[in-house]
């Protein structure tokens, strides 16, 4: 919450990339024998991640402490493609990373450029933007919707396909764990849409702003913002592209 926005951002997204890549390739490159006998050990992870991080996020009214416990959530979800310990599992992960950079950098963008013009961080904030920059609003909302995994945007097809992949598993292993994992996951979907619409609610709907004055936008943040947004829908709509790309890694991770 005390970090600048830009590293909060950073953290959110480029230390979980990271953090992420380098799992997959120490599980299923390094000791593929020894990941075998995790799968449980992986369930009960992913399991608490997702619940703890959806859980710990609806009373936040900090928009960084909020999108802080959404990215716990979302590692919790992108942990179901390590569980998973298959090649679509893997695959599943990355196109989700690939969603998730658009989606979150979107997200901080905007809180980025509102902060400078906002007195606080609450989402209490956010009041009257939809006014002060139709632009910024527009993106924020389609950021919050896409972390709700709500079609047709990229994180909807992403929690798609890592749901598939575990269902795949809990199928082909004869292991319940997955199945509870599943449900898991979707009750988070579900618990996530109370704080992501708490955002777009404040944007559109809150009474009396205090500000209204427009938040000018240089050329370059412009392009930014479209090129998220671009890349939110194009993941969503057209995703054989990455997804081609996703599989060719996770082939070579299992060589």
């Amino acid at each position: 919450q005390g970090a600048p926005t830009p590293t909060t951002a950073f953290l959110a997204i480029g230390s979980k990339a990271a953090g992420f890549v380098l799992l997959l390739r120490v599980l299923f490159t390094a000791v593929p024998s020894v990941t075998a006998h995790w799968a449980n050990l992986l369930i009960v992870i992913s399991g608490i991640t997702i619940l703890y991080g959806n859980l710990c996020a609806i009373p936040q009214r900090n928009l960084k402490r909020l999108l802080g416990y959404s990215s716990i959530a979302h590692a919790g979800y992108l942990l179901l493609g390590v569980a998973a310990l298959s090649a679509s599992g893997q695959s599943a992960l990355l196109y989700y990373l690939a969603g998730y950079v658009f989606t979150v950098m979107a997200g901080f963008f905007v809180i980025t450029l509102a902060m400078r013009h906002l007195a606080t961080e609450d989402i209490s904030g956010l009041a009257g933007l939809n006014q002060r920059s139709p632009l910024l609003a527009a993106t924020l909302t389609i950021a919050m919707i896409s972390l709700a995994g709500i079609p047709p945007l990229a994180g909807f097809f992403g929690k798609f396909l890592l749901l598939k992949a575990v269902i795949e598993a809990a199928q082909t292993t004869h292991n319940h764990g997955y199945y509870c994992l599943a449900f898991t996951a979707l009750a988070g979907v579900i618990l996530s849409l109370y704080y992501y619409f708490g955002v777009i609610r404040a944007i559109y709907w809150s009474k009396d702003p205090a500000d209204l004055s427009p938040i000018e936008l240089s050329a370059p943040a412009k392009v930014s913002i479209w090129v998220c947004i671009a890349g939110m829908f194009w993941l969503g709509l057209f995703p054989n592209t990455i997804l081609n790309m996703t599989n060719l890694a996770a082939k070579a991770l299992g060589n």
